[in-house]
Protein backbone atom coordinates (compact mmCIF):
# COMPACT_ATOMS: atom_id res chain seq x y z
CA UNK A 1 0.00 0.00 0.00
CA UNK A 2 1.43 3.45 -0.85
CA UNK A 3 2.79 5.44 2.06
CA UNK A 4 0.28 8.24 1.63
CA UNK A 5 -2.49 5.65 1.97
CA UNK A 6 -1.17 4.59 5.35
CA UNK A 7 -1.27 8.20 6.52
CA UNK A 8 -4.60 9.38 5.20
CA UNK A 9 -5.30 12.09 7.73
CA UNK A 10 -1.99 13.83 8.30
CA UNK A 11 -2.09 17.10 10.15
CA UNK A 12 0.16 19.51 11.98
CA UNK A 13 0.79 17.21 14.93
CA UNK A 14 0.33 13.83 13.24
CA UNK A 15 -2.67 11.65 12.53
CA UNK A 16 -6.05 13.28 13.05
CA UNK A 17 -9.47 11.71 12.72
CA UNK A 18 -11.89 13.74 10.65
CA UNK A 19 -15.63 13.70 10.08
CA UNK A 20 -16.77 15.38 6.86
CA UNK A 21 -19.47 18.04 7.05
CA UNK A 22 -21.23 18.39 3.74
CA UNK A 23 -22.49 21.69 2.40
CA UNK A 24 -21.40 23.90 5.28
CA UNK A 25 -18.89 26.67 5.83
CA UNK A 26 -15.89 25.43 7.79
CA UNK A 27 -12.48 26.79 8.79
CA UNK A 28 -10.30 27.75 5.84
CA UNK A 29 -11.66 28.53 2.42
CA UNK A 30 -15.44 28.26 2.57
CA UNK A 31 -17.17 25.61 0.53
CA UNK A 32 -19.23 28.43 -0.92
CA UNK A 33 -16.08 29.86 -2.53
CA UNK A 34 -16.00 26.83 -4.82
CA UNK A 35 -18.42 26.27 -7.68
CA UNK A 36 -19.54 22.75 -8.49
CA UNK A 37 -18.60 23.24 -12.15
CA UNK A 38 -16.50 25.67 -14.20
CA UNK A 39 -17.65 27.60 -17.26
CA UNK A 40 -14.28 27.27 -19.02
CA UNK A 41 -11.37 24.89 -19.23
CA UNK A 42 -7.72 25.80 -18.66
CA UNK A 43 -5.02 25.66 -21.32
CA UNK A 44 -2.33 22.97 -20.99
CA UNK A 45 1.19 24.15 -20.20
CA UNK A 46 3.70 23.87 -23.06
CA UNK A 47 5.53 20.58 -22.63
CA UNK A 48 3.33 19.67 -19.68
CA UNK A 49 4.01 15.94 -19.96
CA UNK A 50 7.80 16.49 -19.97
CA UNK A 51 7.94 17.09 -16.22
CA UNK A 52 6.33 15.00 -13.47
CA UNK A 53 2.70 16.12 -13.80
CA UNK A 54 0.93 12.99 -12.51
CA UNK A 55 1.44 10.39 -9.81
CA UNK A 56 4.12 8.02 -11.09
CA UNK A 57 4.95 10.70 -13.71
CA UNK A 58 2.49 9.49 -16.36
CA UNK A 59 -0.99 8.06 -16.37
CA UNK A 60 0.69 4.65 -16.63
CA UNK A 61 2.46 5.19 -13.26
CA UNK A 62 5.82 3.85 -14.43
CA UNK A 63 7.80 6.20 -12.16
CA UNK A 64 10.50 6.45 -14.85
CA UNK A 65 12.40 9.66 -15.72
CA UNK A 66 15.16 8.39 -18.04
CA UNK A 67 16.41 11.88 -18.92
CA UNK A 68 17.25 12.73 -15.30
CA UNK A 69 20.77 11.86 -14.11
CA UNK A 70 22.10 12.83 -10.68
CA UNK A 71 25.56 11.57 -9.70
CA UNK A 72 26.63 13.83 -6.83
CA UNK A 73 23.54 15.47 -5.30
CA UNK A 74 23.59 18.73 -3.39
CA UNK A 75 20.74 20.77 -1.95
CA UNK A 76 19.31 23.51 -4.16
CA UNK A 77 16.55 24.63 -1.77
CA UNK A 78 14.07 23.42 0.82
CA UNK A 79 10.42 24.21 1.51
CA UNK A 80 8.97 23.55 4.94
CA UNK A 81 5.44 23.15 6.29
CA UNK A 82 4.06 22.76 9.80
CA UNK A 83 2.50 19.44 8.80
CA UNK A 84 3.37 16.62 6.47
CA UNK A 85 3.24 16.78 2.69
CA UNK A 86 2.46 14.53 -0.25
CA UNK A 87 4.74 13.82 -3.23
CA UNK A 88 4.65 16.90 -5.51
CA UNK A 89 3.83 17.39 -9.18
CA UNK A 90 6.32 19.25 -11.40
CA UNK A 91 5.48 21.10 -14.63
CA UNK A 92 7.97 23.50 -16.19
CA UNK A 93 9.17 25.89 -13.50
CA UNK A 94 6.33 24.94 -11.12
CA UNK A 95 6.42 22.49 -8.25
CA UNK A 96 2.92 21.87 -6.87
CA UNK A 97 2.81 20.76 -3.21
CA UNK A 98 -0.11 19.61 -1.05
CA UNK A 99 0.54 19.64 2.69
CA UNK A 100 -0.54 20.42 6.24
CA UNK A 101 -0.27 24.09 7.15
CA UNK A 102 -0.58 26.76 9.82
CA UNK A 103 -2.26 30.21 9.50
CA UNK A 104 -0.62 32.64 7.09
CA UNK A 105 -0.81 35.40 9.73
CA UNK A 106 -2.01 36.00 13.30
CA UNK A 107 -5.27 37.36 11.89
CA UNK A 108 -5.86 34.33 9.67
CA UNK A 109 -8.05 31.69 11.34
CA UNK A 110 -8.50 29.79 8.11
CA UNK A 111 -5.00 28.69 7.15
CA UNK A 112 -4.65 25.55 9.26
CA UNK A 113 -5.28 22.18 7.74
CA UNK A 114 -4.50 21.47 4.10
CA UNK A 115 -3.26 23.84 1.41
CA UNK A 116 -1.87 23.60 -2.12
CA UNK A 117 1.22 25.62 -3.08
CA UNK A 118 2.92 26.42 -6.35
CA UNK A 119 6.70 26.91 -5.97
CA UNK A 120 9.35 27.97 -8.44
CA UNK A 121 11.39 24.92 -9.40
CA UNK A 122 14.63 26.90 -9.72
CA UNK A 123 14.67 28.48 -6.24
CA UNK A 124 11.65 27.22 -4.26
CA UNK A 125 9.96 30.62 -3.96
CA UNK A 126 6.19 30.55 -3.51
CA UNK A 127 4.10 31.58 -6.51
CA UNK A 128 0.69 31.06 -4.92
CA UNK A 129 -1.10 29.33 -2.06
CA UNK A 130 -4.65 27.97 -2.06
CA UNK A 131 -6.15 26.94 1.28
CA UNK A 132 -8.58 24.03 1.12
CA UNK A 133 -11.69 23.71 3.30
CA UNK A 134 -10.93 21.64 6.35
CA UNK A 135 -11.93 20.54 9.80
CA UNK A 136 -9.45 20.60 12.70
CA UNK A 137 -5.85 20.31 11.42
CA UNK A 138 -6.01 17.33 9.08
CA UNK A 139 -5.56 16.80 5.38
CA UNK A 140 -5.78 13.73 3.22
CA UNK A 141 -2.17 13.41 2.09
CA UNK A 142 -3.40 13.09 -1.49
CA UNK A 143 -0.66 13.76 -4.10
CA UNK A 144 -1.69 16.59 -6.46
CA UNK A 145 -1.58 16.21 -10.23
CA UNK A 146 -1.38 18.84 -12.97
CA UNK A 147 -3.43 18.05 -16.05
CA UNK A 148 -4.15 20.42 -18.93
CA UNK A 149 -3.42 23.54 -16.90
CA UNK A 150 -5.27 22.62 -13.69
CA UNK A 151 -4.30 21.09 -10.37
CA UNK A 152 -6.53 18.24 -9.17
CA UNK A 153 -6.30 17.11 -5.56
CA UNK A 154 -8.36 15.07 -3.12
CA UNK A 155 -9.51 16.16 0.32
CA UNK A 156 -10.28 14.58 3.68
CA UNK A 157 -11.78 17.27 5.93
CA UNK A 158 -14.47 18.14 3.41
CA UNK A 159 -14.50 15.02 1.29
CA UNK A 160 -14.18 15.69 -2.40
CA UNK A 161 -12.12 16.48 -5.47
CA UNK A 162 -10.84 20.04 -5.98
CA UNK A 163 -9.77 21.69 -9.25
CA UNK A 164 -7.46 24.73 -9.11
CA UNK A 165 -6.12 26.92 -11.90
CA UNK A 166 -2.44 25.95 -11.96
CA UNK A 167 -1.28 29.35 -13.22
CA UNK A 168 -3.12 31.60 -10.76
CA UNK A 169 -4.10 29.29 -7.90
CA UNK A 170 -7.76 30.30 -8.15
CA UNK A 171 -10.58 27.83 -7.37
CA UNK A 172 -12.18 26.22 -10.42
CA UNK A 173 -14.62 23.62 -9.08
CA UNK A 174 -15.16 21.02 -6.38
CA UNK A 175 -17.12 17.79 -6.32
CA UNK A 176 -18.37 16.68 -2.92
CA UNK A 177 -18.02 13.00 -2.02
CA UNK A 178 -19.21 10.91 0.90
CA UNK A 179 -15.69 9.62 1.56
CA UNK A 180 -12.37 11.42 1.64
CA UNK A 181 -10.26 11.26 -1.51
CA UNK A 182 -6.81 10.10 -0.42
CA UNK A 183 -5.31 8.76 -3.63
CA UNK A 184 -4.02 10.71 -6.61
CA UNK A 185 -6.37 11.35 -9.51
CA UNK A 186 -5.33 10.59 -13.08
CA UNK A 187 -5.90 12.73 -16.18
CA UNK A 188 -6.52 11.09 -19.56
CA UNK A 189 -8.23 12.13 -22.80
CA UNK A 190 -9.68 15.34 -21.34
CA UNK A 191 -11.17 13.56 -18.34
CA UNK A 192 -10.09 13.27 -14.70
CA UNK A 193 -10.60 10.05 -12.73
CA UNK A 194 -10.59 9.96 -8.93
CA UNK A 195 -11.28 7.27 -6.33
CA UNK A 196 -13.17 7.61 -3.06
CA UNK A 197 -12.40 4.02 -2.09
CA UNK A 198 -15.99 2.98 -2.81
CA UNK A 199 -16.36 4.66 -6.21
CA UNK A 200 -14.30 5.59 -9.22
CA UNK A 201 -15.55 8.93 -10.57
CA UNK A 202 -15.00 10.27 -14.09
CA UNK A 203 -15.15 14.07 -14.51
CA UNK A 204 -14.96 16.41 -17.44
CA UNK A 205 -12.41 19.21 -17.15
CA UNK A 206 -15.24 21.54 -16.12
CA UNK A 207 -16.37 19.29 -13.26
CA UNK A 208 -19.33 17.46 -14.78
CA UNK A 209 -19.64 13.80 -13.74
CA UNK A 210 -19.45 11.60 -16.82
CA UNK A 211 -19.83 8.22 -15.13
CA UNK A 212 -19.35 6.38 -11.84
CA UNK A 213 -18.07 2.87 -11.15
CA UNK A 214 -19.08 1.44 -7.75
CA UNK A 215 -16.94 -1.26 -6.19
CA UNK A 216 -19.76 -2.94 -4.22
CA UNK A 217 -20.03 -3.98 -0.59
CA UNK A 218 -17.42 -6.72 -0.88
CA UNK A 219 -14.61 -4.55 -2.22
CA UNK A 220 -12.82 -1.28 -1.55
CA UNK A 221 -9.95 0.52 -3.26
CA UNK A 222 -6.84 1.89 -1.58
CA UNK A 223 -4.88 2.79 -4.72
CA UNK A 224 -4.99 5.43 -7.45
CA UNK A 225 -6.32 4.47 -10.89
CA UNK A 226 -3.96 4.18 -13.84
CA UNK A 227 -4.34 4.15 -17.63
CA UNK A 228 -3.22 1.60 -20.19
CA UNK A 229 -4.41 0.14 -23.49
CA UNK A 230 -6.98 2.92 -23.74
CA UNK A 231 -8.58 1.78 -20.46
CA UNK A 232 -8.76 3.21 -16.97
CA UNK A 233 -7.34 0.49 -14.70
CA UNK A 234 -8.76 0.30 -11.16
CA UNK A 235 -7.86 -2.14 -8.38
CA UNK A 236 -9.64 -3.21 -5.20
CA UNK A 237 -8.92 -5.07 -1.97
CA UNK A 238 -10.93 -7.20 0.50
CA UNK A 239 -12.21 -9.10 -2.52
CA UNK A 240 -9.34 -8.35 -4.85
CA UNK A 241 -10.05 -7.34 -8.42
CA UNK A 242 -8.56 -5.45 -11.35
CA UNK A 243 -11.04 -3.85 -13.76
CA UNK A 244 -10.51 -2.09 -17.07
CA UNK A 245 -13.05 0.57 -18.05
CA UNK A 246 -13.37 2.32 -21.40
CA UNK A 247 -13.42 6.01 -20.40
CA UNK A 248 -15.29 7.00 -23.57
CA UNK A 249 -18.17 4.60 -23.01
CA UNK A 250 -19.80 6.88 -20.39
CA UNK A 251 -21.15 3.83 -18.60
CA UNK A 252 -18.55 2.83 -16.03
CA UNK A 253 -19.03 -0.81 -17.07
CA UNK A 254 -15.77 -2.84 -17.05
CA UNK A 255 -14.47 -4.26 -20.31
CA UNK A 256 -12.66 -6.99 -18.38
CA UNK A 257 -12.17 -8.13 -14.79
CA UNK A 258 -9.25 -10.05 -13.27
CA UNK A 259 -9.52 -11.85 -9.90
CA UNK A 260 -6.69 -13.94 -8.51
CA UNK A 261 -5.80 -12.47 -5.12
CA UNK A 262 -7.26 -11.06 -1.90
CA UNK A 263 -5.86 -7.58 -2.38
CA UNK A 264 -4.46 -5.56 -5.26
CA UNK A 265 -2.40 -2.39 -5.02
CA UNK A 266 -1.49 0.37 -7.45
CA UNK A 267 -1.40 -0.69 -11.13
CA UNK A 268 1.61 0.11 -13.32
CA UNK A 269 1.38 -0.28 -17.10
CA UNK A 270 4.28 -1.03 -19.47
CA UNK A 271 4.87 -3.35 -22.42
CA UNK A 272 1.07 -3.59 -22.92
CA UNK A 273 0.96 -5.31 -19.54
CA UNK A 274 -0.53 -4.30 -16.20
CA UNK A 275 1.79 -5.05 -13.27
CA UNK A 276 0.08 -5.08 -9.89
CA UNK A 277 1.22 -6.07 -6.39
CA UNK A 278 -1.17 -8.44 -4.62
CA UNK A 279 -1.37 -9.80 -1.08
CA UNK A 280 1.76 -11.90 -1.45
CA UNK A 281 2.33 -12.03 -5.20
CA UNK A 282 3.20 -9.83 -8.16
CA UNK A 283 0.77 -10.14 -11.05
CA UNK A 284 1.32 -9.48 -14.76
CA UNK A 285 -1.94 -9.12 -16.71
CA UNK A 286 -2.53 -8.50 -20.42
CA UNK A 287 -3.88 -4.94 -20.64
CA UNK A 288 -6.04 -5.68 -23.70
CA UNK A 289 -7.77 -8.83 -22.48
CA UNK A 290 -7.31 -9.14 -18.71
CA UNK A 291 -5.65 -12.54 -19.09
CA UNK A 292 -3.02 -13.42 -16.48
CA UNK A 293 0.49 -13.72 -17.93
CA UNK A 294 2.54 -14.67 -14.85
CA UNK A 295 2.68 -14.35 -11.07
CA UNK A 296 5.64 -14.18 -8.71
CA UNK A 297 5.44 -15.11 -5.02
CA UNK A 298 6.71 -12.03 -3.17
CA UNK A 299 5.36 -9.68 -0.50
CA UNK A 300 5.97 -6.04 -1.31
CA UNK A 301 5.68 -2.84 0.72
CA UNK A 302 5.40 -0.35 -2.13
CA UNK A 303 3.90 0.25 -5.53
CA UNK A 304 5.81 -0.86 -8.61
CA UNK A 305 8.10 1.28 -10.77
CA UNK A 306 9.60 0.09 -14.04
CA UNK A 307 12.12 0.98 -16.73
CA UNK A 308 10.44 -1.42 -19.15
CA UNK A 309 12.90 -4.27 -18.57
CA UNK A 310 12.71 -4.52 -14.77
CA UNK A 311 10.10 -4.03 -12.07
CA UNK A 312 11.33 -2.33 -8.90
CA UNK A 313 9.65 -2.85 -5.52
CA UNK A 314 10.49 -2.63 -1.83
CA UNK A 315 9.85 -5.40 0.70
CA UNK A 316 8.91 -5.57 4.41
CA UNK A 317 12.42 -6.90 5.14
CA UNK A 318 13.95 -3.62 3.90
CA UNK A 319 15.10 -4.77 0.47
CA UNK A 320 14.87 -3.02 -2.88
CA UNK A 321 14.39 -5.75 -5.49
CA UNK A 322 14.41 -5.84 -9.29
CA UNK A 323 12.34 -8.42 -11.21
CA UNK A 324 12.26 -9.05 -14.96
CA UNK A 325 9.13 -7.70 -16.62
CA UNK A 326 9.08 -10.69 -19.00
CA UNK A 327 8.65 -13.45 -16.43
CA UNK A 328 9.06 -12.05 -12.91
CA UNK A 329 12.48 -13.61 -12.30
CA UNK A 330 14.62 -11.85 -9.70
CA UNK A 331 17.47 -9.76 -11.18
CA UNK A 332 19.08 -8.29 -8.09
CA UNK A 333 18.37 -7.42 -4.45
CA UNK A 334 19.76 -4.57 -2.32
CA UNK A 335 19.26 -4.54 1.47
CA UNK A 336 18.88 -0.92 2.59
CA UNK A 337 16.82 -1.04 5.80
CA UNK A 338 17.78 -4.12 7.80
CA UNK A 339 18.04 -2.44 11.25
CA UNK A 340 15.24 -2.62 13.81
CA UNK A 341 12.78 0.26 13.49
CA UNK A 342 13.91 1.11 9.93
CA UNK A 343 11.54 0.45 7.02
CA UNK A 344 11.60 0.77 3.25
CA UNK A 345 8.14 1.59 1.94
CA UNK A 346 8.43 4.45 -0.53
CA UNK A 347 7.57 3.88 -4.16
CA UNK A 348 10.83 3.57 -6.16
CA UNK A 349 11.75 6.36 -8.56
CA UNK A 350 13.73 5.34 -11.66
CA UNK A 351 16.15 7.74 -13.37
CA UNK A 352 18.75 7.30 -16.13
CA UNK A 353 21.16 5.33 -13.93
CA UNK A 354 19.48 4.93 -10.55
CA UNK A 355 16.54 3.63 -8.57
CA UNK A 356 15.80 6.05 -5.72
CA UNK A 357 14.06 5.18 -2.43
CA UNK A 358 13.89 6.73 1.06
CA UNK A 359 13.81 4.92 4.38
CA UNK A 360 11.34 5.42 7.22
CA UNK A 361 11.95 5.45 11.01
CA UNK A 362 8.55 6.23 12.57
CA UNK A 363 9.51 4.98 16.06
CA UNK A 364 12.98 6.53 16.02
CA UNK A 365 14.04 10.16 16.32
CA UNK A 366 16.60 9.80 13.55
CA UNK A 367 17.00 11.18 10.06
CA UNK A 368 15.90 9.00 7.17
CA UNK A 369 18.14 8.34 4.20
CA UNK A 370 17.54 8.59 0.47
CA UNK A 371 19.45 5.95 -1.49
CA UNK A 372 20.27 5.85 -5.20
CA UNK A 373 20.94 2.29 -6.37
CA UNK A 374 22.30 1.41 -9.81
CA UNK A 375 19.31 0.13 -11.79
CA UNK A 376 21.44 -2.37 -13.71
CA UNK A 377 23.33 -3.95 -10.80
CA UNK A 378 21.69 -2.96 -7.50
CA UNK A 379 24.91 -1.42 -6.17
CA UNK A 380 24.50 1.74 -4.04
CA UNK A 381 25.64 4.82 -5.98
CA UNK A 382 25.03 7.49 -3.31
CA UNK A 383 22.98 8.29 -0.22
CA UNK A 384 21.75 11.51 1.42
CA UNK A 385 20.19 12.01 4.87
CA UNK A 386 16.89 13.90 4.95
CA UNK A 387 15.33 16.24 7.57
CA UNK A 388 12.71 13.89 9.00
CA UNK A 389 12.09 10.39 10.31
CA UNK A 390 9.45 9.48 7.69
CA UNK A 391 10.31 9.52 3.99
CA UNK A 392 7.79 9.88 1.16
CA UNK A 393 7.92 9.11 -2.56
CA UNK A 394 10.54 11.13 -4.44
CA UNK A 395 9.92 12.59 -7.92
CA UNK A 396 12.31 13.87 -10.59
CA UNK A 397 12.13 16.41 -13.42
CA UNK A 398 14.43 18.74 -15.35
CA UNK A 399 17.62 17.57 -13.65
CA UNK A 400 16.28 17.80 -10.10
CA UNK A 401 15.22 15.29 -7.50
CA UNK A 402 12.45 16.30 -5.07
CA UNK A 403 12.29 14.40 -1.78
CA UNK A 404 9.50 15.02 0.79
CA UNK A 405 10.05 13.97 4.40
CA UNK A 406 8.39 14.54 7.76
CA UNK A 407 9.21 14.58 11.48
CA UNK A 408 6.54 12.47 13.18
CA UNK A 409 8.53 12.62 16.45
CA UNK A 410 9.06 16.40 16.59
CA UNK A 411 7.14 19.64 16.05
CA UNK A 412 9.24 20.48 12.98
CA UNK A 413 6.74 19.30 10.36
CA UNK A 414 7.58 18.37 6.78
CA UNK A 415 10.28 19.45 4.34
CA UNK A 416 10.56 19.20 0.57
CA UNK A 417 14.22 19.04 -0.46
CA UNK A 418 15.28 19.83 -4.04
CA UNK A 419 18.54 18.13 -5.06
CA UNK A 420 20.67 18.39 -8.19
CA UNK A 421 24.28 17.80 -9.27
Amino acid sequence: MPLHSRRRFLGITGTTGIVALAGCSINGTSLFDWSTTAAETTAPFPGESDGWPQYGRTARHTGFAPEVRIDDPSEDWTFGLAGSMAPPAVVGNRVVVHGGTEPESDDDDGGTGGAVFSLRADDGRKQWRRNLPHISSGYSGCPPIVYRGSVYVGHAGAGGVYAIDAREGTPRWRHETDNSVNEAAVGFRKQVFASTGDELLAFSERGHTNWTYRTGNDRSSFSPPAVGGGFVIYTTAILGSIVAIDPAANSGVPEWLYRDDRRFGTPTVANETVYVPGHDRLHAVDVATGDGLWTRDVTVSSSIATDGDRLFVTTPSGDLVAYATADGSEQWRATLAADDGVYLRTRPLVTERSVVVTTEKPQLDENVTTYAVDRQTGETRWSVDQPGNVGFDAVAADGRLYVPSYWSSRDEGGTLVALSD
